[in-house]
C-alpha cells in the first residue's frame, strides 16, 4: 500500500475534482490496470487508466490514472492505492463521459455539457448546451495574422484522433493546416480538447506550426472570437490578478492587455514556472453565461481579453503590441478554458474555478514508491538524504532565472553565453541544456516539491514547441533540438546539444503523446548525424558528441525495445573503447596544434557509459570508467584540488560540475 498526497491549496472545497497521476511499477508488479484501487477512506474511487509504457516482460512500467477526489478547503488530503490479487470493478455512479462519431465529427457529452467537435475546422467547438439548454454562442475559429495576410482554422477538413477515452475523461486531436482567405493552407495546425465527467467546462489548445519554406514570419495577432446573443442585456465581467483577483464587471465592454509593463509593476512573488496569476472574461445573459480563461497568461504575455455584449476575444497575441518573429520550424501551443455556467452562477465560485485551472490539484507519491519501482534504474533515491544537500540542489534549482514571454517562457538567458558574443549582440537563450527536464523530473521523485514538477513540464514544453525543429530542408536540422543560442532557433544542431530523456518523463508524467513523438524526432535526427563518417572515427570529435548520442540511444532502447537503438547505442560504445585505448585517454580536438582533457565532456560519456549498463552488462564498460576517472584525477586537478575546466593553460579555470561527482561515484561503486 501506498499513499497519494494533496497539499493545501484552495480555500473551498472541491467536490469531485478532476485529477490526473502517472505511477510507476517494478517490472513484473502490476499486469493487469484493473488491479489498482485507489481508496478514500475505505471507499474505492472510480478510475480510468491508460498504460504508457510496459516492461520487457510486459508487464506495466507507467500507467496514467484519472480520478475524482473530493479534497477539503484549506486542508490536506491523503489517499491511498494498493495492488488487489485480481481485477476490480469499482461501479461509477455519476455522470460520465461518452462519446459518438458522426458525419459532421465527434459528439462529447459529460453529463453537463454536450457540444460537437467537427470534421470542418477547428472552430474549436459547435453546438455547445449546459443540462440540455443551448448556450447561445457562435464560435468563430482562431485567426491568425501573419506577414500581411489573414489565415484561419475555421475552413477545411481537419483529422480527429481520440487520444484517451473514458467514462471520466475525454481528449481529442485535432491536426490540419491554418487557411488563407483562397482556401490554401499556411502553417501547421494542432489541437486538443479534453472534456471531463459532470464538469460544465472544457480545455480547449491551439497550436501553430511553422513549417513553411519562409525562413521567418511576422506574427501580429492569434485571437479566438466567441460571438453570443442575448435577449436582453448582457452582463460582463472580466478578471485579472496575482494576489487577489480584480474583478471588474457591468454592461459596457472591458477590456486588458498583459505586456511586459504590466508584468514590470507586479510585485509578483511566485515561482513562475508553478503559478503566476489569473485572466480570465465572463459573458452572461438571462438564460446562461460563458467564463473564458487564458492559462498562464502572465508567463507567455503578451496576451489580451476583451468582453463586450456581442463579442467575448481572446487575444493570444494581440494586434496593439510589436510583431512576434517566429522562425522556421517553431511553433507555440495556447491553453484556455471554456466554462459555460447559468446565469446566477457567482463571481466568486467562477473566479475559483478559472484558479484551479491556473494551479490544479496533483497529487504527490512519496518517495519510497519511485525507490522500491525504480522506474529509471538508477537506484538515486536513497533511505536518507542529508538535508543540507537537498537544501544545496534546492537552491540550484531557484536560481534559474525566471523568464516570461509567449516564445521564451520555459528557457533561460545565458550572461556567460551571451558576454561571450555568441547571440553575436543578442540575448543567448539556454536551450534547457543540459536536459533540464529529466533533471527535475528526478529531483521530484526525490523531494515531491510541486513546483519542481511544474518547472520541468513547462521546460520540456518550451522545448516542444521552440526550440524543436519542426521543419529544416537540412535533415541534420530537420527534427532536432537546437544548440543555445540567440534567440532559440538561429543556432544549429548536434548530438551534443540533444537529449530525449526529459521528453520521455513529459510523456510519463503526463500521458501527452508529443513528449514520446518529440523524443523519436531528437532520436531520428541524432541517428542521421552519427551516420556522418567523422562520428565514427575516434579522436574525430568532441568526446561529448559520442557521449550524449549514447545516452538518447540506451534511452530510447530502454523506452522503446527497437533493436536499433540498441545496435547504435552498442556501436558508441566499441567506438570510446577504441578511442581510449587509441589515445591514452578520451583525447579530443580543440585547437589546431591540442587535444586536450575536457573534463565535464569526458565525465558526462562515462555516466552515459554507465547508463548503457541498464541494457547490458559489460565489465569493459566498468573497467572504462574506473581508468578514465583516474586518468581525470592523475592530470586534471589544479593545486586545490578542484577539476579545472579544460586541459590548456588557458583554460584551467577550476570547474567542479556535477557531472564530475556523478562520474566518480560511478568509479567508486565499480
Amino acid at each position: 500500500m501506498s499513499t497519494l498526497y494533496f497539499a493545501k491549496i484552495s480555500q473551498f472545497d472541491r467536490s469531485n475534482e478532476p485529477v490526473q497521476v502517472s505511477i510507476p511499477f517494478a517490472q513484473g508488479r502490476l499486469r493487469d490496470p484493473a488491479c489498482l484501487v485507489i481508496r478514500d477512506g475505505e471507499r474505492p474511487l472510480p478510475l480510468q487508466a491508460r498504460i504508457l509504457a510496459t516492461w520487457p516482460d510486459g508487464s506495466i512500467k507507467w500507467l496514467l490514472v484519472r480520478f475524482q477526489a473530493d479534497l477539503p478547503g484549506n486542508r490536506d488530503k491523503t489517499l491511498h492505492f494498493e495492488l488487489a490479487g485480481s481485477p476490480q470493478d469499482v461501479p461509477m455512479d455519476g455522470d460520465r463521459v461518452s462519446l459518438r462519431e458522426t458525419e459532421e465529427g465527434m459528439r462529447v457529452e459529460t453529463g453537463r455539457l454536450s457540444f460537437l467537435v467537427p470534421r470542418q475546422g477547428f472552430w474549436p467547438l459547435a453546438q455547445m448546451a449546459l443540462d440540455g439548454q443551448e448556450v447561445p454562442a457562435l464560435f468563430k475559429g482562431f485567426r491568425l495574422d501573419v506577414d500581411g495576410r489573414t489565415l484561419t482554422t475555421a475552413t477545411g477538413e481537419v483529422s480527429l484522433e481520440l487520444e484517451e477515452s473514458g467514462p471520466l475523461c475525454a481528449v481529442i486531436l485535432i491536426k490540419g493546416q491554418h487557411r488563407l482567405p483562397s482556401g490554401e493552407p499556411y502553417l501547421g495546425l494542432e489541437g486538443r480538447i479534453t472534456a471531463y465527467a459532470g464538469k460544465p467546462y472544457v480545455d480547449i489548445e491551439h497550436r501553430f506550426i511553422h513549417a513553411e519554406s519562409d525562413a521567418e514570419v511576422s506574427l501580429s495577432q492569434i485571437r479566438l472570437d466567441v460571438l453570443p446573443t442575448a435577449q436582453g442585456q448582457p452582463q460582463l465581467a472580466l478578471g485579472e490578478g496575482y494576489y487577489r483577483t480584480q474583478v471588474r464587471q457591468g454592461s459596457d465592454p472591458l477590456e486588458m492587455t498583459i505586456t511586459a509593463e504590466t508584468l514590470l509593476y507586479q510585485s509578483n512573488e511566485h515561482y513562475v514556472d508553478c503559478f503566476y496569476g489569473d485572466f480570465w472574461a465572463d459573458w452572461r445573459e438571462e438564460m446562461a453565461g460563458l467564463m473564458l480563461s487564458l492559462h498562464q497568461a502572465h508567463q507567455n504575455f503578451p496576451k489580451g481579453l476583451y468582453v463586450g455584449p456581442d463579442r467575448v476575444t481572446a487575444y493570444l497575441y494581440p494586434p496593439e503590441v510589436s510583431p512576434a518573429r517566429v522562425l522556421q520550424g517553431m511553433a507555440k501551443t495556447h491553453r484556455l478554458r471554456l466554462h459555460a455556467h447559468a446565469a446566477d452562477a457567482s463571481l466568486e465560485a467562477l473566479s475559483a474555478a478559472s484558479l484551479q485551472f491556473q494551479l490544479p490539484d496533483q497529487p504527490i507519491l512519496p518517495a519510497a514508491w519511485y525507490r522500491e519501482n525504480d522506474p529509471w534504474g538508477l537506484g538515486l533515491i536513497p533511505q536518507r538524504v542529508p538535508d543540507r544537500l537537498i537544501n544545496l540542489m534546492t537552491k540550484r534549482h531557484d536560481q534559474r532565472p525566471e523568464t516570461m514571454g509567449m516564445l521564451h517562457f520555459g528557457d533561460a538567458p545565458d550572461a556567460g553565453y551571451t558576454d561571450q558574443g555568441r547571440g553575436r549582440g543578442l540575448t543567448v537563450w539556454v536551450n534547457n541544456e543540459y536536459d533540464r527536464p529529466h533533471a527535475c523530473a528526478l529531483f521530484y521523485a526525490l523531494t515531491g516539491q510541486r513546483r519542481v514538477l511544474d518547472s520541468g513540464l513547462v521546460a520540456a514544453r518550451h522545448w516542444l514547441d521552440v526550440d524543436l525543429c519542426h521543419y529544416h530542408r537540412d535533415p541534420l536540422i530537420h527534427g532536432g533540438l537546437k544548440i543555445h543560442t540567440a534567440y532559440h532557433g538561429t543556432g544549429g544542431v548536434t548530438p551534443s546539444h540533444q537529449w530525449v530523456e526529459g521528453l520521455l518523463d513529459y510523456y510519463y508524467l503526463t500521458g501527452r503523446k508529443e513528449g514520446l513523438e518529440g523524443a523519436y524526432s531528437v532520436a531520428e535526427n541524432i541517428l542521421r548525424h552519427l551516420a556522418r563518417p567523422e562520428m565514427g572515427r575516434a579522436g574525430a570529435t568532441s568526446v561529448r558528441e559520442s557521449g550524449w548520442a549514447l545516452r538518447a540511444m540506451v534511452a530510447m532502447a530502454l523506452a522503446t525495445g527497437e533493436e536499433r537503438f540498441r545496435a547504435e547505442a552498442q556501436r558508441i560504445v566499441e567506438l570510446l573503447l577504441a578511442w581510449n585505448a587509441s589515445f591514452h585517454g578520451l583525447l579530443a580536438p580543440y585547437t589546431s596544434h591540442s587535444m586536450p582533457r575536457v573534463v565535464f565532456m569526458i565525465a558526462l560519456t562515462m555516466n552515459s557509459m554507465a547508463r548503457y549498463l541498464l541494457l547490458q552488462d559489460d565489465q569493459r564498460v566498468r573497467d572504462l570508467i574506473v581508468n578514465v576517472m583516474d586518468d581525470l584525477i592523475a592530470h586534471c586537478l589544479g593545486p586545490d584540488g578542484v577539476f579545472y575546466y579544460k586541459e590548456l593553460p588557458s583554460l584551467r579555470r577550476p570547474a567542479p560540475t556535477v557531472h564530475v561527482i556523478e562520474a566518480l561515484a560511478h568509479a567508486y561503486r565499480f
